[in-house]
């Protein structure tokens, strides 16, 4: 499947995390550029766990995501309204739905310790397995946002965006893609 520069660019940063090259630092003097505004290349839906920090997993400097949080990767209807905002206004090309391994929310979802709120909106697969539900749930995330906004579907549809799936292994650091929106 083709996949836009954005993807590109965040794989190999992964790959750099994974590794321990990583490159990017947000040295004092960058700041005055920051100030000016900011360019992402990518929207990341991303659990609010404290172990999960795009910027780092991806090897990407402040300025370069825009990052949503929220427990347990949910796209609620506040995160695909920012979701919206970053690609019509800020010409985000790529979106990242961002589970990751040992997720407490996923957990508790699957385990039914929370029954109301966004533990009640978690995805779990019919495989009553951890692993499998947090890839199931990030999955779910993209036909969650795809039905949920007419405005981004249509962006894909155009092929100007690409959402994708994924799962970070926090031992290992790898960030795996388990599903991703065709692009003609």
């Amino acid at each position: 499947m083709k996949a836009l520069p954005a993807l590109n660019e965040l794989l190999s940063g992964n790959q750099r995390y994974q590794t321990g090259t990583s490159t990017m630092s947000n040295p004092v003097d960058a700041r005055s550029e920051l100030v000016r505004g900011q360019s992402p290349i990518a929207c990341i839906l991303r659990c609010a766990d404290s172990r999960v920090a795009p910027e780092i997993v991806f090897d990407q400097p402040l300025g370069k995501l825009f990052v949503c949080g929220v427990a347990g990767n949910i796209p609620t209807i506040e995160i695909i309204e920012s979701m919206e905002y970053a690609v019509g206004v800020l010409g985000v090309s790529l979106i990242v739905v961002m589970g990751h391994s040992n997720c407490g929310a996923v957990h508790a979802a699957l385990h039914n310790e929370h029954v109301d709120g966004v533990f009640a909106l978690i995805a779990l697969s019919a495989v009553p397995d951890m692993d499998e539900c947090v890839a199931h749930n990030a999955e779910q995330g993209v036909s969650t946002i795809l039905n949920n906004s007419l405005y981004l579907a249509s962006a894909v549809q155009q092929g100007t965006l690409q959402l994708v799936a994924g799962v970070q292994d926090i031992a290992s650091g790898e960030f795996e893609l388990v599903a991703q929106t065709k692009l003609e």
